[in-house]
């Protein structure tokens, strides 16, 4: 049996983004998204969520990256000397040598749960902007907070594939390890931007089990259009997908 999830990351983060996962949504394939606290868009996505409860899976795009403010307000490992939190980059630089509190990083994650919640958001799952969570020292430091928060689904390291890539399978294969105990799909794969043809090769990559595809729904950028078009005009999708015995699911059904 070969289950897929299709998750949208980045819902909230501006009118474009969220007009384009809504569409997704809405054309029948997507399945899932994952919010970003503290965006333009941050309050319609929340909006859309609570309505959408029943049909739809949503979660937290955890996010300690690229120059947002902390949500903690409070002086962090995670910013830089302006006190928002660094570029993608070198945050990852800081994650892998350790570098970071886990204390600011379960604080931030606390904050940016709590504002789901308080908005009447079903959380059912957490991944993360820039894929920061998989890291050690970040998965270790939440860990503790999604079981004090009841939660048990989170994104895996990458393990899926739409081209080989030895290097960032070695760096994944090392962070999944402090994955132990935590609930997860068997399979997770990210889009590269100029792959034109991912959504014509997704049936026969798949494996029997739980399978992950992140994208980026969007309209005014060119890669995000490259991830949204199969979505939004799903038709030539959703027959390869029955062709092929693929069933769609949400985060938290069985």
């Amino acid at each position: 049996m070969r289950d897929l999830i299709l998750n949208a990351d980045d819902f909230g983060w501006d009118a474009d983004t969220y007009d384009a996962t809504v569409d997704c949504f809405e054309a029948g394939l997507l399945t899932s998204a994952t919010i970003m606290t503290g965006r333009p868009a941050s309050r319609a996505a929340y909006d859309y969520a609570r309505a959408n409860r029943g049909r739809f899976s949503f979660g937290l795009h955890f996010n300690i990256v690229d120059g947002h403010e902390p949500h903690a307000g409070r002086p962090s490992t995670l910013c830089s000397r302006d006190g928002r939190f660094r570029p993608s980059h070198r945050q990852r630089v800081r994650a892998l040598a350790w570098m970071l509190s886990e204390a600011d990083i379960a604080r931030e994650f606390r904050v940016q749960l709590e504002e789901l919640r308080d908005n009447g958001v079903h959380v059912t799952h957490v991944d993360s902007h820039g894929h920061l969570h998989k890291f050690p020292v970040v998965i270790r430091a939440i860990r503790q907070e999604l079981q004090r928060a009841g939660l048990h689904w989170v994104r895996r390291a990458q393990n899926f594939y739409f081209a080989a890539n030895p290097r960032q399978a070695v760096m994944n294969n090392y962070c999944q390890l402090y994955f132990t105990g935590l609930r997860h799909t068997h399979y997770y794969g990210a889009i590269n931007h100029d792959d034109t043809q991912w959504s014509a090769r997704l049936p026969e990559l798949m494996r029997d089990g739980v399978t992950e595809i992140s994208v980026h729904p969007g309209y005014a950028e060119s890669w995000r259009r490259c991830e949204t078009e199969p979505l939004v005009h799903a038709r030539e999708l959703r027959h390869a997908l029955l062709r092929a015995g693929i069933r769609l699911r949400r985060y938290g059904e069985s």
